[in-house]
């Protein structure tokens, strides 16, 4: 890995982190539920997650090692 890619995947892996993070803190919170619908947003288009076609929403599940 160059030191080039090596900076991009430290920082992709940063931003993740952070939009976990944000994710997690906002939710089942009604109040922020609006920052918790942009946080999730911005965490299925980094990480290029299908949508499920009935809603538009992200469709995080399809990813889940163990589908309850």
């Amino acid at each position: 890995m160059t030191v080039e890619e090596n900076y991009y995947l430290e920082e992709f892996k940063k931003e993740v982190r952070e939009l976990i993070a944000n994710y997690m803190l906002t939710d089942g919170f009604p109040q922020d539920w609006e920052e918790h619908y942009q946080n999730k947003k911005r965490l299925g288009e980094l990480l290029d997650i299908g949508k499920y076609k009935c809603d538009g929403e992200y469709d995080f599940y399809q990813y889940a090692t163990k589908n309850k």
